[in-house]
């Protein structure tokens, strides 16, 4: 296993996929907090005095957390999300799988050691990221929700865990990295969707939800038992995802 996972280790930075990873969370991370202070005066310079004809409210500390959010789930995370397949997949796809499986290795390790590996580079890239945002957040604004971050940074990596162990999933049993994707995405479009049936007890915890837990935890107005309950269904998920893919390796004839 420790061999496994200095070889995967050594890939990711290899082709310095730490690096990209940690400059994409950086750039967004500056980008956030300076978008949330700055827009109003962006948006009237352009528009001139015509106006959004609403009113913009003052940017405050609020506003900065809310658009590193955004920021994270509708760019970063697909990011990740395309990255996570090309990982998981990349020795099918080049012929290597065959070659490993032919060797005396543990193929729960093998995959497992990518999944841990590629979780890694996440949390450095997102505790990074959450760093630079919480400096420049605070210069912006001369004030500064650290802990709370963290708590909301922690869902955001779960989140991640949850959607890599989909794309681990779709890397073994699809063929190529254009299916895998699409059942990636497809899943994460379904569990999506799911979050428009909060009103039933046990959908409403479920993996989209991290989404609004994450947002009425900022807000101050979070259940701590939904918040709970919707991390210990991720785990579930997330943990058959990455069982499933685990069978399905075990069960191949190579």
């Amino acid at each position: 296993m420790k061999k496994l996972l200095k070889y995967d280790f050594f890939y990711l930075w290899k082709t310095q996929k730490f690096t990209v990873f940690a400059g994409v969370f950086i750039f967004f991370s500056i980008l956030s907090p300076l978008t949330a202070r700055y827009l109003r005066e962006i948006l009237e310079y352009f528009l001139g005095e015509e106006g959004l004809g609403l009113p913009i409210p003052d940017p405050d500390v609020y506003s900065a957390y809310g658009q590193y959010i955004s920021d994270m789930f509708e760019t970063v995370f697909f990011v990740i999300l395309f990255v996570a397949v090309a990982v998981f997949i990349r020795d099918k796809t080049k012929g290597l799988a065959q070659l490993v499986f032919s060797k005396p290795i543990n193929r729960t390790h093998y995959l497992v050691s990518k999944y841990i590996t590629f979780l890694v580079l996440v949390i450095v890239a997102t505790l990074v990221g959450y760093l630079v945002f919480s400096y420049y957040t605070y210069f912006l604004f001369d004030e500064l929700f650290f802990a709370k971050g963290l708590g909301m940074m922690a869902l955001f990596v779960l989140y991640i865990a949850f959607i890599s162990a989909i794309a681990l999933f779709a890397a073994v049993y699809m063929s190529s990295y254009l299916t895998a994707v699409v059942v990636t995405f497809g899943a994460y479009i379904f569990f999506s969707i799911l979050t428009i049936l909060d009103q039933v007890a046990v959908i409403k915890h479920f993996p989209g939800s991290i989404v609004q837990s994450i947002s009425n935890i900022l807000m101050d107005v979070a259940d701590t038992g939904d918040v709970v309950w919707n991390i210990v269904f991720t785990l579930l998920f997330t943990g058959v995802f990455v069982g499933l893919a685990i069978h399905k390796v075990q069960q191949q004839d190579i």
